[in-house]
């Protein structure tokens, strides 16, 4: 089972998902950086919007605002968990630019004077204005300033008083102008709102450059990659790792390259196989009709005279006949067998009394070509093998005729035959002394046209076609074959046959 042994990695978030969160994010991270922004200003309020301090006694939208900051200040300090000498510290620096306006301040802790900048201030204030101490009051007027405020810390309660006689309104009215008002949101608090709303833009772009990016760029390279390989080009690997969908799809065209480039090479292979077997074929078929021909021109332009020349030439037109025949029957198995048409008769079949025949019938042949042969077994007379007989004599007749046309000159042949019994298979021994297979080439010995190798290029007899037809009748039986040797010292193939265990 293959494992995925990838890191976690954000580029292996699946594209829905990649959509899922940007989409989430384009909301989320504006409503962060807004918030973030607005406690900043809200906390940096008084000096952003210049109303940090009261700078004038003529009534405006602004002075109105920096009265209520002043008055806020004023109540933060009281409730402060200060002591009396650090609240007045605080408030004389409070107080300080205000007397120079003509304000004066009065504060009462539960209901005692604790803080005054001057004398006789509550008659003044209600000069200006009529009001009561448990009560709030602005008041904005010609005939002065007067704001009544309270603040409570939970222990102790202050009245807070501010009065200035000399504060103007200039058209009598208490309401702030709607002109004054409106440039001085269209003023600062445009600015903040512009600065909010490009905030939002950056954030919403940025977002989605970089979520298209992680899209994008992927897409190029695998279309780039898929270019390359229409192309012709199956060495381009399109370098992108990941577990999402356009990884999956990177993987796909990845190792549809690997399967495409190896089905390429498997046809050239193909393609070279059949070359070489068409002129193998040729070559097997030309050798034989060239002496038949040359031998029956003998015999038409009266050059075999004799009886006994007659006789030589006819012998040696059928033995080429049969050469060809045997060729063209090696070829027509070959092509049954590659087109899957060719069907086993299998029977039960006692391997000893097989054997048996068939030795006697091997040992005449190798005695005729001036062969020695053994034959040896090891089964008992039960041991039976499901065979299809005449398939498997042809199996036996193909490798014993290899022995005969790979014999080393000026050595003596020589075959052996052995029969082994194991518990679950019967193992076919046939060894010879002829010039063998070197060990590099041992495993092509059973490819098609074999003969063609190095190691038996000097061989012009057989159609190469012999050690293939073996293997592939073998495995049909459902069994297996292979060989041992050295080049020069002989070669020795093996068949291995599943038993037919008695149930």
């Amino acid at each position: 089972m293959k494992t995925n042994n990838k890191k976690p990695s954000s580029r292996n978030l699946r594209i829905n998902t990649r959509i899922v969160l940007t989409s989430l994010l384009a909301i989320i991270i504006p409503i962060i950086i807004i918030i973030s922004t607005s406690t900043v200003i809200v906390n940096t309020f008084t000096s952003f919007f210049r109303v940090s301090a009261v700078n004038t006694n003529t009534y405006s939208a602004l002075n109105s605002l920096q009265w209520t900051q002043t008055v806020q200040s004023i109540s933060n300090h009281l409730t402060e968990e200060n002591d009396d000498a650090s609240k007045t510290e605080e408030l004389e620096a409070i107080a300080e630019p205000l007397k120079e306006l003509g304000t004066e301040i009065y504060i009462e802790k539960n209901g005692e004077l604790f803080y005054a900048t001057g004398e006789n201030i509550l008659s003044e204030a209600q000069k200006i204005a009529a009001f009561e101490k448990n009560g709030n009051l602005n008041y904005f007027g010609g005939n002065g300033l007067l704001l009544v405020n309270h603040a409570d810390d939970g222990n102790d309660n202050y009245l807070i008083v501010i009065t200035n006689p000399d504060y103007t309104v200039n058209n009598a009215s208490q309401r702030p102008s709607p002109g004054e008002l409106k440039d001085f949101l269209i003023g600062r608090a445009g600015i903040f709102m512009l600065f909010i709303v490009l905030l939002f833009i950056i954030s919403i772009v940025t977002i989605s450059f970089i979520t298209s990016q992680t899209i994008v760029k992927p897409i190029k390279k695998i279309s780039v990659g898929a270019e390359e390989i229409a192309k012709g080009n199956l060495d381009y690997n399109i370098d992108y790792e990941s577990t999402n969908e356009l990884g999956q799809m990177a993987d796909s065209f990845n190792n549809m390259r690997v399967r495409l480039s190896a089905s390429l090479e498997n046809q050239r292979k193909a393609e070279e196989e059949r070359r070489e077997l068409v002129a193998g074929i040729a070559h097997d078929l030309r050798t034989p009709l060239t002496s038949v021909k040359g031998y029956a021109e003998g015999l038409r332009d009266g050059i075999a005279s004799t009886p006994e020349k007659q006789r030589l030439y006819i012998n040696t037109i059928c033995s080429s006949i049969d050469d060809t025949e045997k060729t063209l029957d090696d070829l027509l198995a070959y092509s049954k067998l590659e087109l899957k048409s060719f069907s086993l008769n299998p029977e039960r079949v006692y391997i000893n009394e097989f054997f048996k025949d068939g030795a006697e019938e091997i040992k005449t042949a190798l005695e005729a070509v001036d062969f020695d042969f053994n034959y040896i077994s090891t089964c008992s007379d039960d041991t039976v093998l499901m065979l299809d007989s005449d398939r498997f004599t042809r199996v036996i007749r193909n490798i014993i005729s290899n022995s005969i046309k790979y014999k080393r000159e000026g050595v003596k042949g020589k075959v052996e035959l052995h029969i082994n019994e194991y518990e679950r298979s019967v193992i076919i021994e046939i060894t010879d002394n002829g010039i063998g297979v070197d060990k590099e080439s041992l495993p092509k010995i059973f490819d098609t046209m074999y003969r063609a190798d190095r190691a038996r290029s000097g061989v012009s007899e057989g159609s190469g076609l012999g050690l293939s037809i073996c293997r592939q009748i073998v495995e049909l039986h459902g069994g297996t074959i292979w060989a041992t040797g050295n080049y020069g010292q002989g070669l020795s193939i093996f068949i291995s046959m599943p038993k037919e265990i008695s149930k």
